[in-house]
């Protein structure tokens, strides 16, 4: 069975990226219309678009409203703001300097919100603060930690663990995202917006290269959706043994047994990447699910069964709790 193994990406962040852009309705449809992204799919949170639809809807509204920050700065941002960002962190040398240089830089301008780094025993804390009489709004919290932490990761060429993220608001109906943008546990109404890893990594050299970052920035902002290789973490191990599976679907047990880990110590490490075996199931077969509508014409029964659905019906009813459509309207709303 060939298909894309691309994630998709919950319809709540599309949504996020419009709710500050002036637009008349038109506008906004002939932007969906070129991301080849359905009007439809901003009728639900349980809509689904690819990394590289939210990438183009996003690069269109930074283009037409001449703004990075899509209006959730306090004043519009040039669109140079971030180039200009990743420039002076690739000139430091290690990864301490590198996000010094970040929150100096960030902290220049007029966002709403401040930036530090609290180094405490072996931890480290890198925090955001709404300034004086502001809110900050889910995504400007979720997608500035995301992309600096993916931003750092590729300038010291690693995938940096979080030990955890930490945010002021009330989980967002959309918090079963937050494994894929953070890879750790993610608490909810706590005392700061934060990042949080080991205090070692700060010793980490920036090995990129000018020309590297140039090429790198001629691919923002799709660059910035890719989260850094976790070949190794237990979510991808078990997303790859459910691939090599289908269309039979592997107990719990017998995947934990396939990693040499006990269920338990299986499900809190787990747990420490912010998830669990039926969140990660369940994303994997909606996520082949999407790709295989998209990718043939093949009939429902016959996708339900490469799936391991005993019958079509019940696989109609987990595409649709997982999506909020039918796969058939889901691949007319595609045509």
């Amino acid at each position: 069975m060939k298909h894309s193994e691309s994630r998709t990406i919950s319809a709540s962040f599309v949504q996020a990226v419009f709710k500050k852009a002036a637009l008349t309705p038109e506008q906004r449809d002939s932007m969906l219309l070129q991301a080849n992204i359905p009007v439809a799919t901003l009728d639900t949170d349980r809509g689904r678009v690819s990394a590289s639809q939210f990438a183009h809807i996003l690069g269109l509204l930074i283009d037409h409203t001449g703004d990075h920050s899509i209006g959730y700065f306090r004043h519009p941002a040039k669109e140079s703001l971030l180039d200009t960002m990743a420039r002076y962190c690739r000139d430091a040398d290690n990864l301490l300097q590198a996000i010094q240089r970040n929150i100096e830089f960030f902290n220049l301008f007029d966002t709403g919100f401040h930036l530090s780094l609290h180094e405490r025993d072996r931890y480290v804390f890198y925090r955001m603060e709404a300034d004086q009489q502001e809110l900050l709004e889910t995504w400007l919290c979720e997608q500035h930690l995301m992309l600096c932490h993916r931003y750092f990761c590729w300038l010291t060429g690693t995938p940096l663990p979080l030990l955890r993220v930490n945010m002021k608001y009330a989980a967002p109906p959309h918090k079963d995202e937050y494994h894929y943008l953070f890879r750790c546990e993610t608490r909810f109404l706590q005392p700061h917006y934060e990042m949080i890893f080991d205090r070692q990594l700060l010793r980490l050299p920036v090995v990129r290269s000018r020309t590297e970052l140039e090429d790198y920035l001629t691919r923002v902002p799709y660059e910035f959706l890719q989260m850094p290789s976790q070949e190794s973490s237990y979510s991808e191990q078990i997303r790859r043994y459910l691939k090599r599976s289908l269309p039979t679907t592997p107990s719990y047990e017998q995947i934990a047994s396939s990693i040499g880990l006990t269920p338990q110590t299986l499900r809190r490490r787990l747990a420490q990447e912010g998830c669990d075996f039926r969140q990660i199931k369940n994303e994997f077969l909606r996520d082949t699910a999407i790709a295989l509508l998209n990718a043939d014409d093949s009939d429902i029964k016959s996708i339900s069964y490469q799936l391991g659905f005993s019958e079509p019906s019940a696989f109609i009813r987990s595409f649709k709790s997982w999506t909020g459509t039918t796969p058939n309207l889901y691949r007319q709303s595609k045509l």
